[in-house]
């Protein structure tokens, strides 16, 4: 976990699309001590949404648009959620405790925020900015993954994709009846999140900008390998096409 950054950012193309990703990465830097958890922990959905950085850098590629990603953990601070949540900095993730977490100061808890949140916000403002000067206003795709099996659940999560939307209704509802066209996925629509309940991210950056989006979870069984990004990449550009004939 050596290569780290705050951001990433990759344009495969000139389109008015940006595609961006919040929990795209399992990295910390050397001196967190990986906040005291062993590795096989920081490979597994708590740390990261798995294959959601490779599914949103293939939608890109494939929609010729900008790639924005998180570099660091959502374990180190949460991205996606304001300054003021209780699990900007998470004591436990699925039952699982969280050492170098736990009994923070303040004053941590600022230099976190200081740290990471802020620095990353202000470079997703930058390339926000960057692409409509260069392209006009585009696109907006917020990619996440779902673990498909929450601790202690009975039963998988019956969706195969999600439509998180708060103020872009049209967009997803349009991506919906694509995928429940061409698809005999169960897609879920606000599930397994309601972004009418949080979507810091977009609220923050795109709603104000006025910018057509839409927010996908993946389950991530679906997206676990390069197949299955594939897969599920050629049906949503096919899908982001149709929405904008």
């Amino acid at each position: 976990m050596n290569d780290f950054d705050i951001a990433y950012l990759e344009r495969f193309g000139a389109a008015p699309v940006f595609v961006f990703c919040d929990h795209a990465s399992n990295a910390m830097p050397d001196d967190m001590n990986c906040l005291g958890l062993p590795e096989d922990i920081l490979k597994t959905h708590i740390a990261y949404d798995i294959g959601a950085s490779a599914l949103a850098a293939a939608l890109a590629l494939r929609l010729k648009g900008t790639f924005f990603r998180s570099g660091f953990s959502r374990l180190v601070v949460d991205p996606n959620r304001p300054v003021t949540s209780h699990d900007l900095i998470p004591a436990t993730s699925d039952q699982i405790p969280i050492p170098g977490n736990q009994m923070l100061s303040e004053a941590d808890r600022k230099a976190r925020i200081e740290r990471f949140h802020v620095p990353y916000h202000d470079r997703l403002d930058e390339a926000l900015d960057e692409t409509i000067a260069q392209s006009g206003p585009p696109f907006v795709i917020s990619i996440h993954s779902f673990t498909n099996r929450l601790m202690g659940a009975k039963e998988d999560r019956p969706w195969a994709l999600g439509l998180l939307w708060r103020e872009d209704e049209p967009s997803a509802r349009g991506m919906i009846n694509y995928l429940e066209q061409h698809t005999e996925w169960r897609i879920g629509d606000n599930e397994p999140y309601d972004a009418r309940e949080f979507n810091y991210s977009v609220d923050r950056h795109i709603g104000p900008r006025s910018l057509s989006h839409l927010t996908i979870e993946a389950r991530q069984d679906l997206i676990a390998d390069a197949a299955g990004v594939d897969t599920i990449a050629d049906v949503l550009s096919e899908g982001v096409i149709a929405l904008s004939r």
